[in-house]
């Protein structure tokens, strides 16, 4: 038969060195979880700043795309000026007066377009060739440029037009 007292209680006594790790952190607990938030920090700011990196080198890229396709769409729907696009050279972008005959006119668009390339991209250039050997010809559209501490870079589109 068990006995039961029920005026005394049993507690637990707990020695002064459990108390003491109960009731609280130890410096070293801290500085070790200090340690890990900065690790982590670390890692995510690496991880932002090559993201970053990639964002700014494909930014170029990306605009030479939509030049060199928007060149390409005005050599695609040009179908009697279209020669004109690859001879600009001596031809100079005036946007006051346009030419009436489409050859002179589709030389002047390509003028214009090769100054807005050297103007969205650094150190850009536009060139537009004539690949005679296939029929009906077709257009090399070519879009170079060089961003500081990245190298020379350049995207090149063909375009082969309906006849």
């Amino acid at each position: 038969m068990a006995l039961f007292n029920a005026g005394q209680t049993t507690h637990s006594r707990r020695s002064p060195a459990s108390a003491r790790l109960a009731s609280g952190f130890t410096v070293v607990e801290i500085i070790a979880a200090i340690a890990v938030v900065a690790i982590g920090l670390i890692g995510i700011a690496a991880l932002y700043g090559e993201a970053l990196q990639t964002e700014i080198s494909t930014e170029p890229r990306a605009q030479a795309a939509r030049l060199a396709q928007d060149m390409s769409d005005r050599i695609v729907r040009n179908t009697t000026g279209r020669a004109g696009y690859a001879s600009v050279v001596g031809v100079l972008c005036t946007t006051e007066t346009r030419d009436p005959r489409p050859l002179n006119a589709a030389s002047q668009e390509a003028a214009c377009w090769q100054d807005e390339v050297e103007k969205q991209l650094p150190n850009g250039s536009g060139a537009i060739t004539r690949d005679l050997m296939t029929n009906p010809p077709t257009y090399v559209v070519s879009v170079s440029w060089s961003a500081p501490g990245s190298g020379a870079s350049s995207y090149v589109l063909r375009v082969q037009p309906v006849k």
